[in-house]
């Protein structure tokens, strides 16, 4: 069955996938740098955001506080601009941002959640070859391979939509909201430590992604039926003897935008 999603809540871009036990990338370093200048650059490109997470910039971005939020600039180029959330080892994430020139650079953003160097799961929408074609690919580990998923559709406490899919199924998208300027939404990633998802029956250890909007913020077509929610569940399925995570220490954030503002973030700490 082929489902379609449209959401002023996502944006696109190609995200690789890399898979359990993998390492993720060092930072690059002149050989001329001397520690104490490696050091100096690490400070300079890192500051305290919001309830204390430390946010650094990779690539060619830059953070910078402005009054209640934080802007992300300089971002043109997905495989390489963002920033990093660093925490103390937690099983929830939410970052409320405010995006805009996404759709026109026509990249996208990309998520991936650490514990360590190690990546937990990844999630990016790809642009296709259309203006509003899109697709949605995570990537869980907690199956050797990777672990296939569901995507739930909400809308308010009631569950419009559910599928399930095989890992690496890239799930085909309808994208339009985001060429028309900013736009508001929540991403967010769980661990289900307890076995329940914010609506309903989580495998412990089981990872979710999800995008929270307004109104009817998504739709997904389905069959030839549109259905609208405003809240996007991707649920990882570990199946039973396969390995759990329990936590993450990090997130990295790279988008290829206008405008990128962070309006809030906040962890639950791990146990």
């Amino acid at each position: 069955m082929m489902m379609k999603l449209t959401g002023r809540l996502l944006t696109a871009a190609l995200l690789s996938v890399t898979a359990a036990g993998c390492q993720g990338e060092e930072p690059t370093t002149s050989t001329g740098d001397s520690l104490a200048t490696q050091e100096a650059k690490a400070e300079r490109t890192c500051i305290e955001g919001f309830e204390g997470i430390k946010n650094c910039a990779t690539g060619r971005a830059t953070l910078t506080k402005t009054g209640k939020s934080i802007a992300v600039s300089n971002l043109t180029n997905v495989k390489t601009d963002g920033f990093s959330s660093e925490f103390p080892r937690a099983v929830d994430w939410v970052l409320k941002t405010e995006l805009g020139g996404v759709g026109a650079a026509g990249q996208g953003f990309t998520l991936a959640a650490r514990d360590g160097d190690q990546v937990v799961s990844t999630i990016s929408v790809q642009p296709g070859k259309d203006r509003d074609q899109v697709t949605l690919r995570p990537s869980f580990t907690g199956r050797s391979g990777g672990s296939p998923f569901t995507v739930n559709l909400w809308r308010g406490n009631m569950l419009m939509n559910s599928h399930y899919f095989e890992p690496d199924y890239g799930v085909g998208s309808v994208w339009y909201q985001i060429h028309i300027g900013l736009t508001r939404y929540d991403f967010g990633f769980k661990n289900h430590g307890m076995g329940s998802s914010m609506f309903g029956r989580v495998a412990p250890g089981a990872c979710s992604w999800t995008f929270r909007g307004t109104g009817d913020a998504f739709t997904l077509n389905v069959d030839g039926k549109p259905v609208s929610g405003d809240f996007l569940e991707i649920v990882e399925d570990i199946g039973d003897g396969h390995y759990p995570y329990t936590g993450f220490s990090s997130i990295d954030v790279k988008a290829a935008a206008s405008t990128f503002n962070i309006l809030g973030e906040s962890t639950v700490a791990a146990k």
